[in-house]
């Protein structure tokens, strides 16, 4: 089996066995908790009249959130049975779904001749990839935003891992996240220094980043919601 092919398999595994109901999906955070704070972050810095690409939008809950600020939104998913989703659960005028390996340059290449430069949005995507994948990633949305496009991405942290340890061992796995690991999903992490490797200064240009967190749809016995440490960047290629 292929890389894509794995990753395809199992993530169309995982949306095939999803409703979308609400608290089903363990980072399907209320958009005033995800989707509104990231644009807090990058609005001033992205050309609103350019289309916004939400990859790896997977039911849809924040790209709706996004189409109500950006005049066309395309939420883009490796699995259909996440794009059928997202198409029943989070429809708007101004939004399209589609399927898009971001392991084929070439399918972001032929987005970008559709609808020219966008700005992309990737909410923890890069670290569900192997190291081996990510640059391959990098390609597709070098293509995608252009000359004039930029990228906000939000990603697990170096302090992910040692959270979600020991989130684990005083509380046992989250539902939602056992789920993921039925469907051999073992997502990764991605440490901040592989900014710098990824998205060489040679290529693109880093307009900010910070600490951030994905919350999730979880609430642990003592009523807090779990928020798993995150950082985010703004980037764009250079001129």
């Amino acid at each position: 089996m292929t890389t894509a092919n794995r990753y395809l398999t199992s993530w169309e595994s995982y949306w095939s066995s999803v409703s979308g109901a609400p608290g089903e999906i363990f980072w399907d955070a209320d958009p005033v908790y995800a989707a509104q704070q990231d644009l807090d972050l990058f609005q001033s810095h992205v050309d609103p009249h350019l289309p916004l690409i939400d990859i790896g939008c997977g039911n849809g809950t924040q790209t709706r959130f996004l189409g109500s600020h950006f005049a066309r939104v395309i939420g883009t998913e490796i699995a259909p049975a996440a794009v059928e989703l997202a198409g029943k659960t989070n429809a708007a005028a101004n939004i399209s779904y589609r399927l898009l390996d971001v392991l084929n340059p070439d399918d972001a290449q032929v987005l970008h001749e559709e609808i020219g430069d966008a700005n992309v949005y990737l909410r923890a995507v890069l670290h569900q990839l192997s190291p081996h994948d990510q640059p391959t990633a990098v390609q597709s949305i070098k293509r995608l935003i252009g000359e004039k496009g930029a990228l906000y991405l939000v990603e697990l942290s170096s302090a992910a891992e040692p959270f979600f340890a020991q989130l684990i061992e005083q509380y046992g796995p989250p539902p939602g996240l056992a789920r993921v690991f039925q469907h051999q999903i073992t997502p990764g992490m991605l440490h901040e220094d592989d900014l710098a490797s990824l998205f060489p200064a040679d290529r693109f240009t880093l307009l900010k980043t910070g600490p951030s967190h994905i919350r999730t749809v979880h609430s642990l016995p003592t009523g807090d919601v779990v928020k798993v440490p995150a950082f985010y960047a703004i980037l764009r290629r250079r001129q």
